[in-house]
């Protein structure tokens, strides 16, 4: 008996101990989801299939790119969809080279769909200006090589969730979910 009051003692103790947040380690009242934007469209088909290998969009090293977009559609899924003040895009032509800013898309450019329920938003760059943001003709670049494309999030907030921020991005990936935070632009023929 005597164990048995000790032990409701103790509970009581914890108890009360636990309900104070300053106590807690975790913080779990100031857990929130993460803010990050989902690859949808023909991007997604993109990276399925073969002749991308991996990459959401494609560029011609030895054609004429004045007609060709990089182009893909992201959903930004975030608890509250309304905190996105911008999608910063970045490219690089190396994957350790310096981040060259190819162009903002505004929150407001990210609008509710039917099949979605979160806002997406569309993402269309002239290949040239791509190429302009990184000092780069389409000739320096060789067949299979890549342009490293970055995106960070700006939130009303002013908070940066930067594209390094998603570390592993294929830990995330499913036939549902790609982050389109780091994506390669493939150059070919």
């Amino acid at each position: 008996m005597k164990n048995l009051i000790i032990l409701l003692f103790g509970a009581v103790l914890f108890a009360a101990a636990c309900s104070d947040p300053e106590k807690d380690p975790l913080q779990f009242e100031k857990i929130t989801k993460g803010s990050l934007i989902s690859l949808r469209g023909q991007a997604v088909a993109n990276l399925n299939d073969l002749a991308f290998v991996g990459a959401v969009d494609s560029f011609s090293v030895s054609g004429d790119n004045s007609t060709n977009n990089f182009e893909f559609q992201a959903d930004f899924i975030a608890e509250d969809p309304t905190t996105l003040a911008e999608v910063q895009v970045y490219g690089k032509a190396t994957e350790s080279g310096p981040r060259q800013r190819v162009g903002v898309v505004p929150g407001s450019a990210f609008v509710d769909v039917a099949d979605s329920k979160y806002p997406r938003g569309t993402f269309s760059f002239p290949m040239t200006a791509v190429l302009a943001a990184l000092s780069k003709n389409a000739s320096d670049f060789a067949v299979g090589s890549y342009i490293y494309i970055e995106c960070d999030l700006l939130l009303t907030d002013g908070s940066v969730i930067p594209s390094s921020s998603i570390v592993n991005s294929s830990l995330f990936e499913t036939g549902y979910f790609y982050p389109a935070h780091n994506l390669l632009i493939r150059a070919g023929q």
